[in-house]
């Protein structure tokens, strides 16, 4: 359940539902910097599943009580839980925005919870966006078949090789579909192309996050 409704008809700002193949629903968000940051999480393998406005966080300022609502949860493959905040690098960098958020980090301190950040800086290197929505269109149009880390280990090998090697050997496409579904690994912050390393990936191995 949200801690407060995300989608609202009111307002100018973009907001929208995003599907997840990671949780099997559509996943609220309200602004365009939000929606990218889902890819990251999305194709996070260290990500387990996560959930958008978790909760209500109640920390002092000055004298005062001020509500706050983390972006996110995330439950990592580990069971290291994490709230997100999403938010533009300059935004970040306002002293406002510093003062307050200093004074939930040191509430987070206290009750022993991570608080991360994600900025436009994390979400959009061109490289790394391009792939995820790539991957965030082909993860809905996987067709595996009888594709088993058995059998791309015997084609491909157990070491990384050029991703317009694995992309001849396994048939052309292939390769970003079986990367969409998990199957294999490469470094997203890399063109989908040409001598980018490519392996076989193997199954509980992967903790890597994209944040």
């Amino acid at each position: 359940m949200l801690a407060r409704k995300v989608v609202t008809r009111r307002g100018r700002r973009f907001r929208g539902y995003y599907p997840s193949a990671k949780l099997g629903r559509m996943v609220a968000w309200e602004s365009l910097l939000e929606r990218d940051a889902i890819l990251l999480l999305e194709f996070s393998p260290g990500v387990l599943t996560y959930r958008e406005q978790p909760a209500e966080i109640h920390y002092a300022f000055g004298t005062t009580t001020r509500t706050y609502y983390p972006d996110f949860e995330v439950v990592l493959v580990n069971g290291k839980r994490v709230h997100v905040e999403v938010k533009t690098a300059a935004k970040l960098s306002r002293p406002e925005v510093v003062a307050k958020f200093t004074a939930i980090a040191e509430h987070y301190l206290r009750i022993k919870l991570d608080l991360r950040f994600i900025t436009n800086e994390d979400v959009r290197p061109e490289a790394l966006q391009t792939n995820l929505r790539t991957l965030s269109y082909l993860v809905h149009h996987i067709e595996a078949g009888d594709w088993t880390e058995r059998r791309l280990l015997q084609m491909l090998g157990d070491s990384p090789i050029p991703f317009r090697l694995c992309d001849s050997i396994l048939g052309r496409g292939m390769t970003p579909r079986l990367i969409a579904g998990g199957m294999l690994k490469m470094d997203l912050r890399l063109p989908m192309s040409g001598d980018t390393p490519v392996f076989v990936g193997k199954e509980g191995e992967d903790a890597t996050l994209l944040f």
